[in-house]
């Protein structure tokens, strides 16, 4: 489904296969453009590429976690990086996203009312910017 916007898409960016499909079908069917990432190196990849509005981005991945994305994107596309919601199941969500400059830590499993809220959150900031 595509998006009303012109934020750019959402780029989800978690190992689980079943939770990154889970938040692609809820984000586009309140119509968001998704792109995904199975692992940290195709979402820098991607962000470099496709210029998302916003990522969802799981903390702990194998290889490459969260914060190693958002460092590698602050060092290559440094004018670029996408504002990103960070997902965890590790400890205080809130305090991790802050201490990485993310918009907001989300926990897993995650409150999909909660996740959306923070997504429309985001959205309306980025229109609000942009007027």
């Amino acid at each position: 489904m595509a998006s009303d916007d012109d934020d750019g898409p959402i780029l989800v960016v978690d190992d689980d296969p079943h939770l990154r499909d889970a938040l692609a079908r809820i984000l586009e069917h309140e119509g968001h453009d998704v792109i995904t990432a199975p692992d940290g190196p195709t979402a820098v990849d991607l962000a470099k590429r496709c210029s998302p509005g916003l990522m969802v981005l799981d903390f702990m991945m194998p290889g490459m976690d969260g914060a190693m994305v958002l460092g590698a994107l602050r060092e290559e596309i440094p004018d670029r990086v996408p504002p990103a919601l960070l997902l965890t199941a590790c400890g205080e969500p809130t305090e991790r996203a802050r201490a990485m400059g993310c918009e907001v830590g989300l926990e897993k499993p995650f409150n999909v009312p909660e996740l959306l809220a923070a997504v429309d959150r985001h959205r309306r900031r980025v229109r609000g910017e942009r007027s």
